[in-house]
């Protein structure tokens, strides 16, 4: 096979493969990777250097497979070269098809099909977040149509509730998905460095410049450049950050030398724009430039619909960063997490659990035998509220996550409802959510408080 056959086959191989929900990888006989798919490469090996051409036992171990291999490949018996610890099909919430390729009869490789899990987004690793009737599947529509544009973004939501997650999906989902997706969070980078963040310098530019820096702007060219906590970026730089935004033309510092680049922006902010406004500490006309659309993100108390799913989620994480199945949850222990009041919203949700299944010993983590620390955390003033007398019960047990969501969401409101006799206000008090949000949810659970709930 020519150079030229081979890579428009390795390109249609790609695209075939990046066009499913899963990840590809082709292992040859001499247990040496001779390919990954995008997917598997953004799902695996994200932060890793190129896979392709090392051993399977040592890129995947703890990822997708035990690496027992090592041990076991003398003992091995059949055909082929791949055994049983080669033919796995499950590794913690993976599973796995794997089929041996053939050529006149003998064994070439061992291709391997990863399903990750219904919660984890295949592309990125990261959350779905579109599990049936939460706030992320009322997005998603409209999430897919302004990826495809160049609209600058504006999103705004509390601290944790997964501003930068929403940024990179919008990134992936876009055409721009194989060029860089570059953070800069604004509130790690002294003010007076801001400038040189953003825009880089050259050689000699100031005292201490003993090379180039390209500046987070070049770095993002074709890409996205997410600009994080947006409230701290100094009111001397939002005049050349608007120049560029109109321009599309960066001067790196100390430099004549102009480079025009295409990014697209995607700014996040923890406080509302009408307060940066209203303070003078953000441009208005920086604003109106960055606001081709805004997205609010709800905290995760006022979606708490969505809690069950995220659990699933980060065991799902925990299983493949450890490399052994994650403990399970029980019904009255997502009930419990669904219960309190999450500050840190999913950041402190995904610690939680972490903190549960690095510290049990048992196969099943149940409300009794939770670790103290998050017994403390989940328990504390303002945490349980009064719905911890409220306990969770399935009039049938779900037959899947997203049955498992509604389940939990539906008895919890039922159940505060009745509490305060159908006074939404009351209600929504404790639930810890806004009351248009209560009312929106006991539409969806065609909840009546009239009807059921008599005042």
């Amino acid at each position: 096979m020519s150079n030229k056959e081979d890579a428009l086959y390795r390109l249609l191989s790609n695209h075939i493969a990046d066009s499913t929900n899963s990840a590809f990888l082709l292992i040859g006989t001499d247990y040496r990777i001779q390919w990954v798919s995008e997917t598997a490469r953004k799902l695996l090996f994200k932060d890793s250097p190129d896979m392709t051409g090392g051993t399977c036992a040592h890129a995947l171990q703890g990822r997708v497979c035990t690496a027992q291999c090592l041990e076991a490949r003398e003992n091995f018996s059949g055909n082929g070269p791949f055994g049983p610890p080669c033919m796995e099909k499950e590794f913690g919430d993976y599973s796995i098809r794997n089929s041996i390729l053939e050529e006149n009869g003998d064994p070439v490789g061992l291709l391997k099909q990863i399903f990750p899990s219904e919660e984890t987004d295949p592309a990125t690793g990261f959350p779905r977040f579109e599990s049936r009737g939460s706030w992320h599947a009322t997005l998603a529509p409209t999430l897919s149509r302004i990826a495809e544009t160049t609209i600058p973004i504006l999103l705004v939501g509390e601290t944790g509730t997964g501003k930068e997650v929403l940024a990179q999906r919008i990134h992936e989902l876009s055409p721009r998905k194989n060029n860089p997706f570059v953070v800069l969070d604004l509130s790690v980078v002294p003010e007076t460095l801001i400038d040189d963040a953003l825009f880089g310098h050259a050689r000699g530019a100031f005292t201490g410049a003993t090379s180039d820096y390209t500046g987070k702007l070049l770095e993002a060219d074709g890409g996205t450049l997410l600009l994080d906590e947006l409230e701290n970026i100094p009111l001397s730089i939002q005049a050349k950050l608007l120049r560029f935004l109109e321009t599309g033309v960066v001067e790196r510092i100390g430099q004549t030398k102009k480079h025009s680049i295409d990014v697209r922006v995607i700014a996040a902010t923890n406080i509302s724009p009408d307060k940066l406004l209203a303070s003078g500490r953000l441009r208005e006309d920086l604003f109106y430039r960055l606001r081709g659309m805004t997205i609010t993100l709800p905290p995760l108390r006022d979606r708490r619909e969505e809690i069950p799913l995220l659990i699933q989620t980060f065991r799902g994480n925990w299983s493949a960063r450890h490399g052994r199945k994650a403990p399970a949850f029980s019904n009255n222990l997502i009930n419990a997490f669904c219960q309190y009041h999450y500050p840190g919203n999913i950041r402190e949700l995904r610690h939680l659990v972490d903190l549960c299944l690095s510290l049990s010993t048992d196969p099943v983590v149940t409300e009794s035998t939770m670790p103290d620390p998050v017994r403390e955390i989940l328990t504390s003033q303002g945490g349980r509220h009064q719905l911890a007398s409220l306990p969770l019960q399935f009039s049938q047990p779900p037959g899947n996550v997203d049955e498992a969501v509604a389940a939990v969401e539906k008895d919890m409101i039922q159940r505060v409802l009745a509490q305060h006799r159908g006074r939404v206000s009351e209600a929504a008090r404790t639930l810890s959510m806004s009351r248009i949000t209560l009312w929106r949810k006991m539409k969806k659970y065609d909840l009546d408080r009239r009807k059921s709930f008599p005042s």
